[in-house]
């Protein structure tokens, strides 16, 4: 009997460890410059590895086994092409080797030991990021599987979103050619926190601001008495934790409109308004305002934008919605997979191949680090089958997290805060790279593993 207690008192221990552990790692990958040194990332790579042992303890049910075998699945094929790429990889890939060694061979006139890859060892120097972004979803769906866990995931995220936001203000106001404690020497008129561009800031506010509107809307629509709408709005804006909640949807919106990102903030709006309508989804339809819903949301984030948004309504009247020189990027990009379509030009070799396949049509100014849409810079760096798995894996959490919107009732504000989250990420990864940043990524994609775990009743028994 004691033995039993005793194991029992270790596995809580152990399911503590692990929440903290990756509380604090949604919390704290943001701060030190959006976690962009690779020194940092092997830290939250060290402190996940510990996180996936202690939630590996508990034991997995025959669902648990289904996602890990998809994990696992998406993991094996990134670990074939990256070795691949760094020539480790048991397949004839000589075939396969980069037509950049053959030129550079025939000019040095001494044959090179090519490989797939245009930037030798490149890969394994550009996967850090990678590997801590799959090991934070990962974790995120062992420890998101405990509701209260999940819940004090949730909070980490959007109680560390806050505090950033907070900052950005103070930063931006009182020393705004600063960022922490580096001089800037860009952005200087827009807010970013600890993150170097506005651009990703305002997908990680914005998907701070769906999170917190979920929860001011959870507490409004909590009561446990059959109140009308006015009646709960009135005995709800009594209580201090409502009022707190609402100050902290102004400041996380203000924060993502002042990024003046015009692409973040139009799709945060919009994932913004598509929560609010999914929870309410029912009161609208039993007052037949389904249909009003989206009208009315379209115009009142026109008005958002051109009143609380002076900087992004600017940007659109003199860039438009969509930069030209973006568009030739894409098509740049579109010949680099064309010459590589199996397994890329090597993982984190964009900045290398692209001045080869620049289009002309493109500013001579500038360098493109990131190709703005994280699809196709995918498919340059990792080929066409790897990007079509992960697009297939990404489809498939969104609809298992659509799932379980429309079934969970006690807890659907997890898989719906998830839905959207991963949403706003997605969508806004095809015009910009938020989800290239580890400080972004490492912050959402527990937060999308939890939403897969809570989309789900937890009363199917474990595997024996």
């Amino acid at each position: 009997m004691t033995s039993v207690s005793t194991a029992n008192a270790a596995l809580s221990y152990a399911r503590f460890a692990a929440t903290f552990g990756v509380c604090a790692v949604v919390a704290l990958a943001p701060l030190p410059f959006a976690s962009m040194d690779m020194r940092i990332v092997a830290v939250w790579i060290l402190l996940l590895s510990t996180v996936l042992l202690l939630a590996s303890l508990r034991p997995v049910s025959s669902r648990d086994l289904s996602f890990i075998i998809g994990f696992a699945t998406i993991s094996l094929a990134w670990t074939f092409v990256v070795g691949a790429q760094l020539g480790t990889a048991l397949l004839p890939s000589a075939w396969l080797t980069a037509s950049i060694w053959q030129q550079a061979s025939a000019i040095l006139g001494q044959d090179l030991t090519g490989s797939v890859s245009v930037a030798r060892n490149q890969p394994f120097f550009a996967m850090g990021s990678q590997i801590a972004c799959w090991m934070s979803m990962l974790c995120g769906y062992l420890v998101g599987r405990d509701r209260r866990a999940a819940r004090w995931l949730l909070m980490a995220f959007l109680a560390s979103a806050l505090a950033y936001a907070v900052y950005g203000f103070f930063a931006f106001i009182f020393w705004p050619n600063y960022l922490l404690w580096h001089q800037k020497f860009n952005y200087l008129n827009a807010v970013t926190a600890t993150f170097i561009n506005p651009n990703v800031a305002a997908s990680y506010f914005g998907a701070a601001s769906v999170g917190w509107f979920l929860v001011f809307a959870s507490s409004m629509n909590s009561s446990s008495a059959p109140l009308s709408w006015r009646e709960q709005i009135r005995f709800r804006l009594r209580a201090a934790r409502t009022v707190l909640h609402l100050l902290a949807c102004f400041v996380i919106l203000a924060a993502t409109m002042m990024t003046g990102s015009r692409a973040g903030s139009v799709v945060s709006l919009l994932c913004m308004a598509g929560a609010l309508g999914t929870h309410f989804r029912n009161q609208l339809k039993q007052r037949h305002l389904l249909w009003v819903f989206p009208i009315a949301a379209v115009i009142l984030i026109v008005g958002a934008i051109s009143i609380f948004a002076p900087s992004v309504n600017r940007r659109f009247g003199t860039q438009g919605f969509f930069d030209a020189g973006r568009w030739h990027a894409y098509v740049s990009m579109a010949e680099i997979i064309k010459e590589y379509p199996w397994f890329g030009s090597g993982l984190g070799t964009f900045r290398w191949i692209f001045p080869a396949y620049r289009s002309g049509e493109l500013p001579s100014y500038g360098t493109w680090e990131q190709g703005h849409n994280t699809t196709l810079e995918i498919a340059s760096e990792m080929g066409i089958p790897f990007t079509a798995i992960v697009a297939a894996g990404w489809l498939v959490a969104l609809l298992i997290l659509g799932r379980g919107i429309t079934r969970r009732n006690r807890d659907g504000i997890f898989p719906t805060a998830a839905f959207w989250v991963a949403t706003l990420a997605a969508v806004h990864s095809q015009v910009d790279f938020p989800l290239q940043i580890p400080g972004f990524s490492l912050a959402i994609c527990p937060i999308l593993g939890m939403g897969l775990a809570q989309s789900f009743s937890s009363s199917e028994p474990p595997l024996t």
